[in-house]
């Protein structure tokens, strides 16, 4: 059951990420959209691979198999720390600009 529950939030927050990350790099690269959006995929694959290999670590520690879905789940919410500060900055950014 935790497994499950795990896995449902790595979906919902970290999948859901994506399109709005890869948005706002696209939006803040201005004249290279595609560069932005080239390496924002490219990061995006090389936090996969990483993500990956630690999670298999953890199949090795006490948490067993809950651990890939542990590891998930935290990264998936610490995708939330720089999603939110980009937000923040560009809401302050467009309550001064009014």
């Amino acid at each position: 059951m935790p497994t499950i529950l795990l896995v449902a939030l790595l979906g919902f927050f970290g999948l859901g990420a994506n399109p709005v990350l890869m948005a706002l790099a696209v939006r803040f690269a201005k004249q290279a959209p595609v560069l932005a959006s080239a390496l924002t995929v490219s990061a995006f694959n090389l936090g996969t691979a990483i993500g990956s290999w630690i999670a298999g670590l953890t199949l090795d520690s006490p948490l067993g198999t809950t651990g890939p879905a542990v590891v998930g789940t935290v990264i998936a919410a610490l995708t939330l720390i720089p999603t939110l500060t980009i937000a923040f900055l560009q809401r302050r950014r467009t309550a001064a600009a009014a």
